[in-house]
C-alpha cells in the first residue's frame, strides 16, 4: 500500500477536535488511555477522507454534535445521526473504544494469540464479554479488511514499528505477555 495513513483525515472541515490533538503525534500510550484520541484513530481508520454519511454517503457534510461526543449529523441529508461504531460490528457495545484499540493492538502488532480468560483479566470484562469482544474484532477484519488495515497502519507508526514480518517474527517468539503499550 503506497497510501499515507494518518490520524487526521484529508478533509480540512473535518480536523476539528479530536482531529488536531491527534496530528500532534500522540503517544500508544495517550490512545490507549483517553476515549477521544481512541475514537480519532477509529474514526480516520473508518473515513480516511473524512465522515461519511451513512444514509446519503455525503463526504463533507458532516457536523459533530457538541452534546454527545463522537457523534455526528449530517448536513446534507439533515435525517441521519451516526458514530464511528455505527453499521461496524463494534456497534451497540459498551466497551469503551480504548479497549477495542488495545486488543485490536495486541492482536495486530503484537501479534498475541489472546484467550477469553486472557482479555477478560487484562481488560477487566466479563468473561462473556471478553468473548463478544474477539468475535466482534474477527467479523471486523472479515467485513471491513480497509478499515482494518488502516488501524493496523496506524497502530504500527505509533508503535514504531517499520517492518511488518520482522516484527511479526520478533513478537511470535516473545510469546502473549502483557497487552499495553
Amino acid at each position: 500500500m503506497s497510501e499515507n495513513f494518518s490520524l487526521s483525515p484529508t478533509n480540512p472541515a473535518a480536523m476539528t477536535g479530536a482531529y488536531d490533538r491527534a496530528r500532534q503525534a500522540p503517544t500508544l500510550g495517550e490512545v490507549f488511555e483517553s476515549e477521544e484520541l481512541s475514537r480519532a484513530l477509529l474514526e480516520a481508520a473508518r473515513w480516511p477522507q473524512g465522515p461519511e454519511c451513512l444514509r446519503c454517503h455525503a463526504l463533507g457534510a458532516a457536523c459533530r454534535l457538541t452534546t454527545r461526543p463522537g457523534l455526528w449529523t449530517c448536513k446534507a441529508c439533515r435525517s441521519c445521526q451516526y458514530s464511528v461504531t455505527s453499521g461496524t460490528p463494534l456497534h451497540g457495545t459498551r466497551v469503551t473504544l480504548a479497549s477495542w484499540v488495545v486488543l485490536f493492538h495486541a492482536q495486530e502488532i503484537r501479534r498475541q494469540r489472546l484467550s477469553v480468560s486472557q482479555v477478560s483479566r487484562k481488560l477487566g470484562v466479563s468473561y462473556l464479554t471478553a468473548k463478544s469482544m474477539l468475535q466482534r474484532l474477527d467479523e471486523l477484519r472479515e467485513k471491513m479488511p480497509e478499515m482494518a488495515d488502516r488501524m493496523r497502519h496506524q497502530l504500527a507508526e505509533l508503535s514504531g514499528v517499520r517492518d511488518q514480518s520482522s516484527m511479526h517474527a520478533s513478537h511470535m517468539s516473545a510469546g502473549a505477555g502483557n497487552m499495553g503499550a
